[in-house]
């Protein structure tokens, strides 16, 4: 017998066993429903006669009374409005009968119509002695006597009891079936379910005795292959599926172990070549991440090509020395160079703890940003704070080194603009728009080792700064602008705490921003007016040289 037909048997088995475990399933549903529905036709049953025993109990109670106050001597007629009333509340009654007529069958059914004749007889004698109360006071006595109270103390106390106890016994019946039925349907299901649990395992350990061991000997073969044992044969002798495959393996055996020899050779140059590849990749990876940011880079890589953006908040830096052009006429070039090496790449490492984004250099002046290309609501705070660093960073190396005294000014300005990458040779991603002039403006218009910031910056950052208000003529303007000079952190945020960053400012950037700074300054920058003392004995519009006579920082630690 094929393999092949072993498992058809086998699937076909299992499902004839599905088929009679859903069967013995759903025929317990059935059963149990049965039960169910049973069981609330009795209590609905029970619940309405209950309903209209009260029913009938309270107007038989109501028209005693009355008699009672008719045989004092009572002649008050009743008006119409209790007449109607005692009429609704009958048909209610009689309605519930009604429905209890419907629901019943067999015995009950009998008693339900017996006492549905009573129950119409003695409403019709309420009507009469309603109608007749207090204007024929023999009619309604005689009426109450012979028919009112024998009929109610019959509905009431005999018919009525005698039929809630047939609903008892037909309820505790009901309720006797519901648990027989869930006691059959429970261990039927669990016999058929062990009986096709059985039938499985008994299945199963057929078919493994049938393909088991040829399986396993198949297991052997290939472990053989894979260890380049070409001469280890299977000994499988059978006429199925496992046979035939068997001696396939036999016969691609010994081509495998030709080309075993040629495989390794080609599997060592390619992991060579992978590893040029990957050599490569790394290099031209590192190459884009340091002109582009990280997320347009991978926009690039993906799609060749990166889409201007329109970003409605950024925060632009501007610097540039002063005294640089004097500078340059008296250093020599290699000298000058790496100068401005190590000022750019102490900025590259600020700009990059900060978070910001370094955009480009232009001859001594440096270009950065925050809020770009992904936003980031605290890119204003984080400039500021970057920007003190770096005005530190200038003022340390230039009381250190007496080659030059260098100054810096930094201009700060948050607005919207355009962002995109532009070239395909020595291609660079830039920024566009008025906010990019104006931020230059602002830098331009600063003082030597200053922070200059625009008004939208400074609405920004007056929460975490202390600043100063300064307004300047610019000559492409024409015009007033508004500058900000930061002086440094405010004093409520820094007095306190001995930690870094200070406990209260931290508290008031986590409250601002949702998170943590990316970094914060050394040490408590400030940066009063009176810090940089400088001589401008020669300005000239051509190069704007300075000549610095003395650079001293008075920074508060």
């Amino acid at each position: 017998m094929k393999l092949k037909s072993h498992i058809q048997f086998s699937l076909f088995a299992i499902l004839l066993l599905f088929a009679l475990n859903f069967s013995i399933n759903f025929w317990s549903a059935q059963q149990k429903d049965a039960a169910i529905l049973l069981l609330q036709k009795e209590t609905e049953f029970q619940s309405i006669t209950t309903t209209i025993k009260q029913g009938a109990s309270d107007i038989q109670n109501q028209v005693s009374r009355l008699g009672q106050i008719h045989l004092e001597g009572s002649t008050t007629q009743l008006v119409s409005s209790e007449i109607e009333k005692l009429n609704v509340q009958s048909a209610e009654t009689a309605a519930q009968i009604a429905t209890l007529y419907k629901l019943s069958d067999g015995d009950m059914r009998t008693r339900v119509q017996a006492l549905q004749q009573n129950y119409t007889e003695l409403a019709a004698s309420w009507h009469i002695f309603y109608e007749n109360f207090g204007s024929n006071h023999v009619q309604a006595l005689t009426e109450l006597a012979l028919h009112t109270e024998p009929l109610g103390q019959h509905v009431l106390y005999e018919a009525l009891p005698a039929l809630e106890k047939l609903e008892r016994q037909q309820f505790e019946m009901a309720r006797q079936e519901l648990m027989v039925a869930q006691w059959w349907t429970d261990r039927t299901a669990l016999i058929a379910f062990i009986l096709s649990l059985c039938a499985a395992i008994g299945m199963a350990v057929l078919v493994f005795r049938r393909i088991a061991r040829g399986l396993n000997t198949l297991k052997l073969r290939v472990e053989s292959i894979q260890t380049g044992d070409a001469e280890h044969q299977i000994e499988l002798k059978s006429g199925d599926e496992l046979g035939e495959i068997a001696n396939g393996f036999d016969n691609l055996s010994d081509d495998l172990h030709i080309t075993q020899n040629q495989r390794t050779g080609l599997e060592q140059e390619l992991a060579q070549r992978c590893i040029e590849v990957e050599n490569q990749r790394k290099v031209s990876e590192s190459l884009l991440l340091n002109i582009l940011p990280a997320t347009v880079a991978e926009e690039f890589r993906r799609n060749g090509t990166v889409e201007p953006k329109y970003l409605e908040d950024v925060t632009i830096i501007f610097t540039d020395f002063v005294g640089f052009s004097s500078s340059a006429e008296k250093l020599a070039a290699d000298e000058l160079v790496q100068m401005l090496h190590e000022y750019f790449s102490a900025f590259d490492e600020i700009v990059a703890r900060y978070g910001l984004e370094k955009l480009k250099t232009i001859g001594d002046s440096y270009m950065c940003a925050g809020g770009l290309p992904e936003r980031n609501p605290s890119h204003p705070v984080d400039a500021v704070m970057a920007a003190m660093e770096m005005v530190r960073a200038v003022t340390e190396r230039s009381g250190t080194d007496s080659r030059h005294n260098w100054a810096i000014r930094v201009g700060i300005h948050t607005g919207h603009l355009i962002a995109g990458m532009v070239g395909k040779q020595k291609f660079a991603y830039d920024i566009w728009g008025e906010s990019v002039n104006y931020a230059s403006r602002v830098e331009s218009s600063s003082e030597p080792n200053r922070i200059a910031l625009s008004a939208q910056t400074y609405t920004r950052i007056k929460d975490f700064f202390e600043c100063e208000k300064h307004s300047k003529t610019h000559s492409k303007v024409s015009h007033e602008m508004d500058l900000y000079f930061v002086n440094g952190f405010l004093a409520s945020l820094t007095d306190d705490s001995k930690q870094i960053p200070p406990a209260a400012f931290l508290r008031r950037y986590r409250t601002y921003f949702q998170k943590d700074p990316p970094s914060f300054p050394p040490k408590y920058l400030t940066y009063p007016a009176s810090i940089v003392q400088i001589d401008k004995d020669e300005i000239t519009s051509a190069n704007t040289s300075v000549k610095v006579s003395t650079v001293r920082s008075k920074t508060k630690l």
